[in-house]
């Protein structure tokens, strides 16, 4: 079988002020199948919005009404879907951010299913589902890599690889997001429910991961062709060097 791009998750720029509470509304992204990066606000988490490589832009305000507002007319100028979140959603500042260009507006603390709504539909108006299927679980092919997500299996060549439930987490992330560098906080973040990972110690955290996953998946350890290291970035999921996949998998 010829190599195919996995289904991926879609991708969130979420610019925060670090004074903010983000943990549950990552959370709920997360579980509404889009991949998020937070930045600070500033010029430099502007210009990687407007950059195009994100399908969303969400814009958090902190009592920076006037900053965030013009950050909203900018990226309404680009392009760029945007969506507006306050904690605490005043009908004065809800209205502003809409005429600033804002595509929707919520609050931080909004239930799940809420926010997890309002960015899909969001979505939809853009026309990204076009280019992937957001919450689709089913089979995603990487290669010769096989992670199916409803059965929670990874097989390699047709054959299964004995994962934990951490280590599957992070193959079935990292195969939704084939072809990117992510680096290990980004991914710790994104599969777990409990801890949120700051970016020097997920590195070591997630060192750990890669040589147990490596021992599992990789025919030679010392030459990974599938979890591959990309130095001083982070990390990718490849395909492996193509081979025949079989035509049907058993029951």
């Amino acid at each position: 079988m010829a190599e195919s791009t996995a289904r991926r998750f879609l991708s969130c720029l979420l610019v925060a002020s670090d004074s903010l509470e983000t943990r549950a509304f990552v959370r709920a992204l997360h579980a509404g199948g889009l991949a998020v990066l937070e930045r600070e606000p500033g010029e430099s988490a502007l210009r990687m919005a407007e950059s195009g490589e994100f399908d969303i832009v969400v814009r958090a305000f902190d009592g920076d009404g006037v900053a965030g507002l013009v950050d909203v007319a900018r990226l309404g100028t680009s392009g760029r879907p945007v969506v507006a979140v306050f904690s605490e959603a005043r009908p004065e500042l809800v209205a502003e951010a809409f005429a600033a260009g804002a595509d929707a507006c919520m609050e931080l603390g909004a239930d799940a299913r809420v926010i997890v709504a309002q960015v899909h539909a969001v979505l939809r108006r853009a026309g990204a589902y076009a280019a992937a299927a957001v919450g689709d679980c089913g089979v995603l092919q990487v290669g010769d890599l096989v992670v199916d997500c409803d059965r929670c299996e990874v097989q390699r060549g047709g054959m299964v690889v004995p994962l934990t439930a951490a280590e599957f987490r992070i193959v079935e992330f990292m195969a939704r997001n084939c072809g990117r560098v992510l680096r290990p906080h980004e991914i710790l973040n994104a599969v777990s429910d409990e801890y949120r990972y700051l970016p020097r110690e997920a590195q070591d955290v997630f060192k750990v991961y890669v040589r147990r996953i490596r021992r599992k998946l990789e025919p030679d350890e010392e030459q990974p062709q599938y979890l591959v290291t990309v130095r001083g970035f982070g990390y990718r999921l490849e395909g492996g060097r193509q081979r025949v996949m079989p035509a049907a998998r058993e029951a």
